[in-house]
């Protein structure tokens, strides 16, 4: 699976380590039983993955470089060269309606046109339940509709182009409407509006999302019992039945 995590600043990089770390945990398939071997790629020049990557101390089961430059989609073949898995998180910001700086935004495009030219690449874009969050994103999905006409692209490009409510106040797992916060509810009610699907899982507000990083460990590996863990696993699950793998 090739999985890219793109965004302004909502959690691309959580979710990115998290589902690295979650994937490298499972077994290739039922019939293959050695687990996965997964590669995370950092491609923001801002560098948290790398950052978490020097902390985590050269612990085995991720496998994590740097390519912080506009050419991912044409060094597909190198970069996936001995594994399963390709996790890239991307550049932070689109480049709309401010210019940023260092080529982001190419690279940007380099990432999301990696993932959409292949059958079993997913765009995953995080939002939090935030207003300037919604309206940050509508500039990042003219983007990605860009992306969706590349002669490259892969059939159901569009279908595996999702987004990923995140840091959703935990009230809103409560089966109890009225306990949901009304921002949260209008998020939903907002993305439900957009043209690209709302992922089921909803990732939380959580403490071992926080601690985890500070140790150099996904949350899979520092609390694999809690809610946080159980959500990057529901996260994954969901991620590979897009890429076509649980079918």
């Amino acid at each position: 699976m090739i999985l890219v995590f793109v965004g302004k600043s909502s959690g691309k990089t959580t979710n990115a380590v998290n589902v690295s770390t979650a994937l490298a945990q499972r077994p290739v398939s039922k019939r293959v039983k050695r687990l996965r071997r997964v590669r995370l790629v950092n491609a923001d020049p801002q560098g948290s993955t790398a950052e978490w990557a020097a902390q985590r101390g050269g612990l085995p089961l991720v496998d994590v470089v740097d390519h912080v430059a506009p050419t991912i989609h044409k060094d597909l073949p190198e970069l996936l060269n001995g594994f399963d898995d390709l996790v890239i998180d991307a550049p932070a910001g689109t480049g709309r309606p401010m210019p940023i700086p260092d080529g982001r935004i190419q690279i940007t495009r380099s990432a999301i046109l990696a993932a959409l030219a292949e059958d079993n690449g997913v765009v995953v874009v995080p939002m939090t339940p935030s207003p300037w969050d919604l309206w940050a994103g509508d500039d990042l999905i003219e983007v990605i509709e860009e992306a969706w006409m590349f002669d490259g692209a892969a059939p159901r490009a569009r279908s595996r182009t999702v987004l990923l409510l995140n840091r959703v106040s935990p009230r809103a797992a409560s089966g109890d409407p009225k306990r949901t916060p009304l921002i949260v509810r209008a998020a939903r009610s907002r993305l439900a509006e957009a043209p690209l699907p709302l992922l089921h899982t909803v990732i939380h507000d959580r403490q071992d999302y926080v601690q985890a990083p500070v140790h150099g460990f996904g949350v899979t590996e520092y609390a694999p019992r809690s809610s946080a863990a159980n959500e990057v696993r529901a996260l994954t699950e969901e991620l590979l039945t897009l890429a076509g793998e649980n079918r």
